[in-house]
């Protein structure tokens, strides 16, 4: 089946159900390592070298000047993730952001 770029996002924000064994799904796969990877390059620095930000900015797209994310983090899909200012992310989060995940303004997340 070929299909646009971007339709297994589609499938999955309409919970619609995905075949990962599909050619559409080959893209959602490799977002998925590409997080994977950032996500432990960012946790193999030390908490004090401020260059885990640089992985999480690719991670996500964005500059993270607003937004504070303490290590070790997992995320799946950091290009379904949206965050507002002044999101707090506490240690060991994991964010499955298949669907999306939207962080407003001021939001705090911990996980324990």
């Amino acid at each position: 089946m070929d299909c646009e770029k971007g339709y297994v996002y589609e499938l999955m924000d309409q919970s619609g159900p995905t075949d990962t064994r599909e050619p559409y799904f080959k893209e959602a796969v490799e977002e998925m390592m590409r997080a994977r990877t950032l996500c432990a390059k960012a946790n193999a620095a030390m908490p004090d070298d401020p260059g885990y930000v640089a992985c999480l900015e690719e991670l996500f797209g964005r500059r993270l000047d607003d937004v504070r994310i303490l290590t070790p983090f997992i995320c799946d899909f950091g290009n379904r993730v949206k965050f507002g200012k002044g999101v707090f992310i506490n240690h060991s989060a994991i964010l499955s952001a298949s669907g999306g995940i939207e962080f407003e303004d001021g939001s705090m997340a911990s996980i324990y």
